[in-house]
């Protein structure tokens, strides 16, 4: 009988007795399209991107995420669509009405990945905008104990923060996605984790 490995894509946990699959197979399994998606290893802070035909070995414990090519089919709008693919993604999203009347998706605990703030625990902060995924707001808000940034460390061209309609303890990261209609809440968070990594 052979040994089951455990193994993570996304969040997800999977199971498998086939140490050796195609990155291909992997993204199936993950109900993926191989066309419009690429397999990616997380190791640290390294990130190994798979060719579909390549021969992946599994190890356990190995966290993979998948990187979206191209836009996903739009079938319905705004924060609950938002919330939702969150879900899908592993993570546990509060949506929530702040005092400009927009809803926020709210991550509480969120681990961040890449970057000198990797592995630090903050609350991350979303717009849900009204007709999600056809745009997203310019921008992340960050609580943190101590803050990660604080709005002296605003740089011309690089970083803008300042206060946040959530709260005195958040803080508003302006940032530019380079967002397209389109999108999926898989990609936004690739983009967070990029902004994390070059912070």
């Amino acid at each position: 009988m052979k040994d089951e490995i455990v193994f993570f894509i996304d969040k997800e946990k999977f199971t498998t007795d086939d140490k050796t699959q195609t990155a291909a197979q992997l993204l199936k399994l993950a109900k993926e399209d191989p066309a419009e998606t690429t397999l990616v290893l997380k190791k640290g802070n390294d990130l190994t991107k798979f060719k579909d035909e390549d021969i992946v070995t599994i190890k356990n414990g190995m966290h993979f995420v998948v990187f979206h090519d191209g836009p996903t089919p739009v079938s319905y709008f705004g924060p609950e669509r938002f919330v939702g693919e969150l879900i899908e993604l592993g993570y546990k999203p509060e949506l929530i009405a702040a005092s400009d009347n927009n809803k926020y998706a709210i991550l509480r605990d969120y681990e961040v990945l890449l970057g000198k703030f990797i592995g630090r625990k903050i609350d991350l902060g979303m717009l849900a905008t009204n007709d999600f995924p056809v745009s997203v707001t310019s921008a992340i808000h960050v609580r943190a104990n101590p803050q990660l940034f604080e709005k002296q460390d605003t740089v011309t061209n690089v970083r803008n923060i300042t206060d946040s309609v959530l709260g005195s303890e958040w803080r508003y990261w302006s940032i530019n996605f380079n967002w397209k209609k389109g999108y999926s809440t898989r990609r936004l968070m690739s983009k967070i984790n990029t902004v994390f990594q070059n912070a």
